[in-house]
């Protein structure tokens, strides 16, 4: 798709002006320099809009609510006085790309920054796991950083366009709604880390013996106008394949077979 969606990641600081930030990215050293609005990495040549901002009163919150896994910790308290907001803006539709604005949000939190919120998926993270995330992206952290799995009567992933990617959606069978979140977690990991060419009609199980699905190609979600939610490649929707007992035994496991 040439018009790949936007990637917008949210970063609040300590910075009291924009030339306080561009002196800190200077001075940590993390191989990125500004040039006009654009944040650059040195050694790729990659860029991104930077968007410098003072103070948001409702950014606190906005974090507490997409990141309650760090909600109470001393660094969620770090944001509620943050300076200033940073935003970086780019191009999505791509691992490679969403990966590259990942570096840029982390030479960021190098510089300062207080955490990373991803705006084109809504989920928040704290500075040190940032970090974390950003050094092991070799290990497939990428998916665990911009993907979340949304709990209601269908349980649907979110973010899978960051990579060029659809998204999941599954209607748990048993009204298990974590178990439903983990098999879209794997369905959805397996996509990204294995890239498999997958049609309407195949079936997916995450093991040997474990229940077995048909995949549908299906609409994505429709967050609304301009929403950065929203994805432009569709969604696989998985219904529950009944299968006999010697068809159970025939070697299903966590790859797709026609």
């Amino acid at each position: 798709m040439s018009d790949a969606p936007e990637l917008v990641l949210c970063i609040p600081g300590p910075w009291a002006s924009r030339e306080e930030l561009v002196q800190s990215v200077s001075e940590c050293d993390a191989g990125y320099v500004y040039a006009g609005h654009l944040l650059l990495e040195i050694e790729t040549g990659f860029t991104c809009e930077v968007v410098f901002e003072g103070a948001d009163p409702a950014v606190p919150a906005a974090f507490v609510a997409v990141g309650p896994h760090w909600a109470q910790s001393e660094a969620m308290m770090d944001v509620a006085r943050h300076a200033s907001v940073v935003y970086l803006t780019g191009k999505g539709g791509s691992r490679e790309a969403a990966e590259a604005m990942m570096r840029a949000a982390a030479a960021l939190v190098d510089a300062g920054g207080l955490g990373v919120k991803v705006e084109s998926t809504g989920i928040a993270h704290g500075p040190a796991y940032w970090t974390e995330l950003c050094e092991q992206l070799h290990l497939q952290t990428a998916h665990r950083a911009l993907v979340v799995y949304v709990t209601g009567r269908d349980v649907y992933s979110c973010g899978m366009h960051n990579f060029g990617l659809p998204e999941a959606i599954v209607t748990p069978p048993d009204g298990d709604l974590q178990e439903a979140a983990d098999l879209l977690r794997t369905f959805t990991h397996y996509l990204f880390a294995q890239g498999p060419v997958l049609e309407d009609g195949h079936t997916f199980s995450v093991s040997e013996g474990a229940p077995v699905y048909r995949v549908r190609t299906a609409p994505a979600m429709d967050y609304g106008p301009d929403s950065l939610f929203n994805n432009p490649y569709g969604a696989w929707r998985l219904e529950p394949e009944v299968l006999q007992k010697a068809e159970k035994k025939a070697g299903w496991w966590s790859r797709l077979r026609h």
